[in-house]
């Protein structure tokens, strides 16, 4: 049982630094108009990536729910400026937060179903 505790927190930091480069990897390609429409919640994220790696949340669920429930806005955010700063005008916005936050709750609700 010891054993598992060190092993959960290695897990825990792979899913998050995995996550912190599929924020990176989603924003990166993307262009100022389809962030616009994705501000304005014309366009969903979270549906895709579910059904990329629905193998990997089926086996590593609690462990994308947690990495999900743990990751501040602030942080996605970060990673969103640092990826593509010439958005940086948009990262600003209320809107950016408040998207963030519906694509986070979206994915919960969808990990949690699959």
């Amino acid at each position: 049982m010891a054993e598992e505790a060190p092993d959960r927190l290695l897990l825990l930091e792979l899913a998050r630094e995995s996550f912190r480069q599929q924020v990176a990897k989603r924003v990166r390609p993307l262009a100022r108009s389809f962030v616009e429409r994705w501000m304005n919640c014309e366009l969903w994220l979270y549906p895709s990536v579910v059904q990329r790696h629905g193998n990997e949340l089926h086996s590593y669920k609690a462990v994308v729910l947690e990495t999900l429930r743990k990751t501040s806005l602030d942080e996605m955010l970060s990673i969103c400026r640092a990826t593509r700063p010439d958005l940086s005008d948009l990262w600003a916005k209320a809107a950016a937060r408040t998207k963030l936050q519906k694509e986070i709750e979206k994915a919960i609700e969808a990990v949690e179903a699959a």
